[in-house]
């Protein structure tokens, strides 16, 4: 009992007390949060990657298991509607999201983005210009084009 290991997140160090680590709490330690707008890649030898999900749990007294690399998310969250949606595109046009969310006929719908300060981005104007996914998750409502949106 009592034995620390050391790890390198990035080029930095951390010491965990526990030999077993998931993903979470490895991002976590490095104070990468929200986790869900990281990646965590383990450095291996030959200059190797290998993906580590934040679920999966990581046995520290493994020889060669020092070495972690974040890096932005592979996937990004956002809702439509408050149905949860994921995209590995780094950018999407306010049609597709509507599109990917099963809203059909996208001409009849526009979407509107619901900001973390409770404003809203209307993209009635714009549906085909992309919009950079960020993270955390995006919010986003469809508005009928008949609709006089409720502000």
């Amino acid at each position: 009992a009592g034995k620390n290991y050391k790890v390198k997140i990035d080029d930095e160090s951390f010491v965990f007390d526990h030999q077993l680590v998931t993903g979470k709490e490895i991002l976590e330690k490095a104070n990468k949060t929200p986790v869900e707008c990281f990646t965590l890649y383990q450095k291996l030898k030959h200059s190797d990657f290998e993906k580590i999900d934040l679920n999966e749990t990581v046995d520290l007294t493994k020889p060669g298991i020092e070495h972690f690399i974040v890096k932005p998310p592979e996937v990004f969250y956002y809702t439509v509607d408050e149905e949860p949606e994921t995209t590995d595109q780094k950018e999407l046009a306010p049609n597709q999201i509507l599109e990917l969310a099963g809203i059909k006929p996208v001409t009849d719908y526009y979407l509107v983005q619901i900001n973390p300060d409770g404003t809203q981005t209307s993209y009635k104007e714009t549906p085909a210009n992309p919009i950079v996914m960020k993270c955390p998750a995006m919010k986003f409502i469809s508005i009928f084009r008949g609709e006089t949106p409720v502000s």
